[in-house]
């Protein structure tokens, strides 16, 4: 018998108590040397077959391993989601794994929070953070780095040989050379100074780095952008519905330079729309794996920061060759459809064209405009009316159907010519901005129909249902509020926004928004069909901006190749036969992009708030815990009463309501409540805001 099967089976037999080193070594005798023991037990100990507890070895379970990617918290504890399982990870259970690890843990007794499984890490398969950024400290015979991601509650030295000349206070990349727990330090090598910690754009730089987001585009890529012919032949045109006449506008941001989409609108006699949707052509100018499709495919999609973009396309497609630019001949994929009164589509084509913008307009142009009821000529009135109505019908259709429309702010940083937060901007919806979006959201539904009933290969924008844990647990918070509601568990989409419409006229009705988005799983794409929750959309893509998301990009070709009726060409079999791989790809980099744009601008809000220490604010509270409340400011920013501070009473948390009591006064602070505060300490680089209660 071989030593592996031996040791199994002998630590299958003393299954209670384990075996000591030493007490396999004296059973299985001279015929197996320490070392080939010592061998054999970090082989299965890496396996996950055999775990080390207490100096003693055991079996473990095969049924009770689960394997998924490890998310950590700064207080050290995480969570594994697999098969569709979460597991919770006390910060003891961890055992050196780091945040976007992919690990193998075990089944524990015990409840985490929320009733949730309780695990432990035995095997770490992958390391994600074999490159960490952090700020460099300059000891007496080595350095050390802090990481910048407070995820990774880890020091790594930094020999005296390989500092690469950094000094205390340089922010760094480094490469890890030696993994090890001992005093939750690792070992690395600097191979880049990314700069002074408090040089302008330094911050964000760090952000980048540490999220892995390309700054460059390849070689080969800038060669073959500069390739490119801006102009359009005559044989181009005459292949392709020549709508140049049709009038049509663009409507974007003040700051947008990639105009993705333009639109054109006509209402006949009946109350009929005759809507276009139009969309740059980018698959036109980029060939599936060809070098500016693979540097497009990398990247995922275009990240929006306060102080730049990081493009999914070289600046001569993205901005110019592809862009919908007003006056120019420009490629487009049109979609027109016709829709009813009651905003049904009743009829609608999808076809290769060529179009020329007649305006660019912005958000803030069109708003003034309905507001005003002034604009520049008549055809642009009748343009931006019948949109308005449009918008409006689609709206009341699509929420009458059980869509969410959740009330949520969305911050825009003002910088400085240094890159400094001069002003904070809470930008909400406008009439201007639903005109678009409602128009979007139908172009994308019609297209994923229109591939759906083909039952031709797909790349879909699906949203499942809502955690039933976190909507219990919700629902109890809710009701505490005083909300009309019995259970959200199973509940339809309308429920969910009947809750929001009885939040808008209630102090907590932003904090009641954000409580129903955390509770809802975040949309993915899919190469299988499986709806839209949010949406209440039966069949659901995203087609509309190919210029900065890779997967309309792919959704172009896919409808390409079904209308000319080439899908089963060679070319179209291998694209149809990467979707799930794709799919899987852009969800990734889409959560990397939306949580590298919101740490960017959580820095520059701290930074922002820096100048406002011994101001007094009124908030409302968005998170309790038991270490204190959370408090949000008008302005969005977040910062934290902690407990100590309260000093009139000792307070209990009371996790099943999210409340903190006292327990001499009875004093409560819970979730949505106004309260006023005074800022004392604000942290750039842990992203931390410190409040107390104001007198």
């Amino acid at each position: 018998m071989q030593t592996t099967q031996k040791v199994r089976k002998l630590l299958k037999n003393n299954i209670d108590h384990g075996m000591t080193w030493e007490a396999l070594r004296e059973e299985l005798g001279r015929d197996v040397s320490p070392k080939e023991l010592s061998r054999v037990l970090t082989t299965l100990t890496d396996e996950g077959k055999i775990e080390l507890r207490k100096k003693s070895y055991y079996p473990v379970e095969r049924g009770r391993l689960y394997e998924g990617v490890f998310k950590s918290s700064n207080r050290g504890f995480g969570f594994i989601t697999a098969d569709d399982t979460d597991i919770f990870i006390p910060a003891r259970n961890v055992k050196g794994a780091m945040n976007g690890d992919e690990v193998i843990a075990k089944q524990v007794r015990g409840r985490g929070p929320g009733g949730k499984m309780v695990g432990q890490i035995i095997k770490i398969s992958r390391r994600a953070n074999k490159r960490i950024v952090g700020r460099f400290e300059k000891k007496d015979r080595y350095g050390i780095v802090v990481p910048a991601n407070k995820r990774l509650p880890f020091e790594i030295i930094i020999p005296s040989k390989s500092e690469l000349k950094a000094e205390t206070g340089d922010v760094v990349v480094v490469e890890i050379d030696i993994w090890t727990q001992a005093h939750r330090r690792l070992q690395g090598h600097i191979i880049k100074i990314i700069g002074r910690e408090n040089d302008p754009g330094v911050d964000i730089d760090t952000i980048i780095y540490d999220r892995e987001l390309p700054t460059s585009f390849s070689e080969r890529t800038l060669v073959e952008a500069a390739g490119v012919k801006a102009g359009i032949t005559e044989a181009e045109i005459n292949r392709r519905l020549d709508l140049r006449s049709l009038f049509t506008v663009t409507i974007d941001g003040i700051d947008a330079k990639d105009f993705d989409d333009a639109v054109s609108i006509k209402v006949d006699e009946a109350g009929y729309f005759h809507l276009w949707v139009h969309i740059a052509d980018v698959a036109k100018y980029v060939a599936y794996n060809d070098p500016i499709d693979e540097d497009a495919r990398l990247r995922g999609n275009s990240v929006y920061l306060p102080d730049r973009v990081l493009p999914m396309l070289p600046f001569e497609l993205s901005n110019d060759i592809c862009s919908l630019k007003p006056c120019v001949d420009r490629l487009a994929y049109s979609v027109f459809m016709k829709i009813d009164p009651k905003g049904e589509v009743r009829d609608y084509k999808i076809a290769e064209t060529v179009i020329n913008s007649d305006f660019r307009l912005t958000y803030e142009e069109v708003d003034v405009s309905l507001r005003d009821d002034n604009y520049s000529n008549e055809t642009l009135a009748y343009l931006i009316k019948s949109l308005s109505l449009l918008s409006q019908v689609l709206a009341e259709k699509r929420l009458a159907r059980g869509s969410l429309e959740f009330e949520t702010t969305e911050p825009k940083i003002i910088l400085d010519e240094k890159l400094w937060p001069v002003e904070i901007k809470v930008r909400e919806g406008t009439p201007a901005m639903k005109i678009i979006e409602e128009a979007m959201i139908l172009t994308n539904e019609t297209v994923a129909e229109f591939m759906f009933k083909a039952e031709a290969p797909m790349l879909y924008r699906i949203h499942e249902r809502p955690d039933p844990e976190a909507l219990t647990t919700i629902g109890e918070l809710l009701k505490e509020l005083g909300y009309p509601i019995k259970s959200l568990e199973g509940a339809h989409a309308r429920t969910f926004q009947a809750l929001i419409d009885f939040s808008r006229s209630r102090p907590e009705r932003l904090l009641v928004n954000s409580l129903l988005l955390r509770a809802m799983r975040q949309a993915r794409y899919s190469a299988a069909y499986k709806g839209h929750f949010g949406l209440a959309s039966e069949h659901y893509t995203h087609f509309t901006s190919p210029i900065r998301r890779y997967c309309d990009l792919m959704v172009h070709r896919l409808v390409k190749a079904k209308i000319k009726r080439e899908s089963d060409t060679d070319a179209a079999v291998t694209i149809a036969k990467a979707l799930g791989a794709v799919a899987e790809h852009c969800s990734n980099r889409e959560r990397q992009a939306v949580s590298a744009e919101r740490e960017a601008v959580d820095v520059k809000i701290c930074q922002y708030m820096t100048k406002e220490v011994g101001g007094v604010f009124d908030g409302v509270i968005s998170g309790v815990s038991s270490f204190g409340f959370f408090v949000e400011l008008p302005n969005s920013a977040e910062g934290l009463v902690h407990i100590r501070n309260l000093k009139d009473d000792y307070y209990r948390f009371k996790a099943n309501h999210l409340l903190l009591v006292g327990e001499r006064t009875g004093k409560s602070f819970h979730l949505g409540q106004r309260v006023k505060v005074k800022l004392t300490n604000v942290s750039i680089s842990k992203r931390e805001v410190d409040f107390i209660l104001a007198e």
